[in-house]
């Protein structure tokens, strides 16, 4: 599972990166604010990841409709997958995730020392006010603004020794970055970068977020102040003597890659075509974003991993076959019927209650296990990725299954088609309506796992 989670985390944040790139060429050029573009993106794994499972109405109806009302028969979970006795230790999974976590904390420790660090340095500023405004003079830190709930602005004392019209800019671009809450922006993504800091991708996106807010802090500056040629001179005369980028600090200049972003973002020039331009890389944007939307989450089971009654269909030689989204039949997850007489129930209706006294119940528990165990798919095994299908059965009046369909699926084909594979070999008790045997639907869940 460990796998499947970061391959997922993996490829929705190369398509939110991708589509944030367009989105952000596109609004830069129309003058529209382009840092939430960035945060959606670092926010975007762990907002698709666990989305869908905690919105109302998030579980996927069975079959692709409504069933009715009146609840199935319930049977015990089957739990397939190796005893805890014979494992002979934590598989690629479980050490993969023990790696993660690792990672994780580590990644907190950092930002809390970073955090102290910071705090201590402050404790030995002097407070000075510079422009009508209280500011915190150090060494060497700075420009920047730090903190979170209440931030701060923290000057180096060599930029008071800059010509006036330059200091003018670099405190009014600190007071934006101040009413513009940068400060609790980026820390709210790196709460998403905690999630995963494997990822080099959220690195990345974490970068491009940093210089899109000093890209929009620069248009408001010279919407205020527009001398270009004088703000352009600020950001060179900061560079040049700059402390490096903290992470707990929106600095007044960063790496000399995004200084020549900013650079270009405000000295570029609209066109007649910057319209059309804009409007094509929203386009592509939003066509990114839905393709990124539509990665299955591995903790949530869609609809689209449902297997309807639609989907499966019955041949005159007895094989039932899962029908592919073509109309033809998949060969690979034969199940063989069982030749007892079809009962009087219309199947085609789908799954629906029947009247009893005395559930069904497995008896050859042991034998669907072994079974279960025979078909998991090794490179799925392998890989420590499990997953719960959850199956519909139909047994007849005389205690044989007549049908099998998927209720919900694993989010896994491969696990479906395991489950599926054995139905043949599936004994029930009749269920009874008081002395009568009768057909009736149940419902269980069939759980792959490596432990």
């Amino acid at each position: 599972m460990t796998i499947a989670l970061a391959v997922f985390l993996v490829t929705v944040s190369l398509c939110a990166s991708a589509a944030a790139w367009a989105a952000d060429d596109a609004l830069r050029r129309l003058g529209i604010s382009t840092r939430w573009v960035w945060l959606g993106a670092i926010a975007s794994s762990a907002v698709l990841l666990f989305g869908p499972a905690l919105a109302p109405g998030s579980v996927p109806q069975a079959m692709g409709r409504m069933i009715d009302a009146t609840p199935m028969i319930e049977l015990p979970a089957l739990m397939v997958g190796p005893d805890v006795a014979t494992s002979t230790g934590p598989g690629p999974g479980a050490v993969l995730a023990g790696l993660w976590v690792l990672l994780s904390v580590g990644m907190i420790a950092l930002l809390v020392r970073t955090h102290r660090e910071l705090l201590a340095e402050r404790a030995k500023w002097d407070v000075a006010e510079v422009r009508g405004r209280d500011v915190y003079l150090s060494s060497d830190r700075g420009p920047a603004v730090a903190g979170i709930l209440r931030p701060w602005i923290v000057l180096p004392t060599w930029v008071l020794k800059l010509p006036e019209s330059q200091l003018r800019l670099i405190v009014l671009h600190e007071e934006e970055h101040l009413r513009g809450r940068d400060s609790l922006l980026l820390a709210g993504a790196l709460v998403f970068l905690v999630l995963t800091p494997w990822n080099p991708v959220t690195w990345w996106q974490l970068r491009r977020l940093r210089t899109a807010m000093e890209i929009d802090c620069d248009r408001r500056v010279l919407s205020i102040e527009p001398d270009r040629e004088q703000y352009g001179h600020s950001l060179l005369s900061v560079a040049a003597r700059a402390s490096g980028p903290s992470f707990g600090l929106a600095a007044f200049t960063e790496r000399p890659l995004s200084l020549k972003r900013r650079i270009v973002a405000m000295t570029e020039k609209n066109s007649r075509w910057t319209p059309v331009r804009a409007a094509a890389f929203l386009a592509l944007a939003m066509l990114i974003g839905v393709q990124a939307c539509a990665v299955d989450s591995p903790v949530m089971v869609r609809d689209s991993g449902t297997i309807s009654d639609e989907d499966t269909i019955e041949r005159a030689d007895g094989i039932v076959r899962e029908r592919a989204a073509d109309g033809e039949a998949q060969p690979e997850i034969d199940i063989p019927a069982p030749e007892s007489p079809r009962s009087a129930v219309d199947l085609n209706a789908g799954p629906a209650f029947t009247p009893f006294t005395v559930a069904p119940s497995i008896t050859n528990r042991t034998e669907v296990i072994e079974a279960m165990e025979a078909e998991y798919p090794p490179l799925l095994r392998g890989a420590g990725i499990g997953g719960t299908v959850r199956l519909y059965f139909f047994i007849s009046a005389e205690g044989v299954v007549e049908d099998i369909r998927v209720d919900q699926s694993s989010g896994h084909p491969a696990l479906d088609q395991a489950a599926m594979r054995v139905g043949g070999i599936y004994d029930f008790t009749p269920a009874l309506n008081k002395d009568e045997q009768v057909p009736v639907w149940v419902s269980f869940p069939v759980t792959f796992q490596v432990r």
